[in-house]
């Protein structure tokens, strides 16, 4: 599913504007990004969290050359699916 076939269905099912529902999810969207910015999670009750993650560093290797380097840490983002999400496509 596309940004705008998200965008559309929840239009339709709310009745909204493409407009305002748009706004909307930007917005759901804008908070859940600086919240992990900040390092914080976001746990959205029945579905999952948001969180962020710290990867060690570690030494990878140039398939080509051989060459082996340092890969400097780094911080990704993650998503852990909740007990009922998991249950709904468990049973799908």
């Amino acid at each position: 599913m596309t940004h705008k076939e998200l965008i559309t269905e929840l239009s339709d099912r709310l009745g909204w504007s493409s407009a305002r529902t748009s706004l909307v999810l930007e917005s759901a969207i804008g908070i859940i990004s600086e919240n992990l910015a900040d390092s914080s999670s976001v746990n959205i009750q029945g579905f999952g969290v948001f969180e962020t993650k710290l990867r060690q560093e570690r030494v990878s290797v140039n398939p080509l050359s051989q060459q082996r380097f340092l890969v400097p840490p780094k911080i990704t983002p993650a998503f852990r699916p909740g007990q009922t999400l998991k249950e709904k496509l468990k049973n799908s």
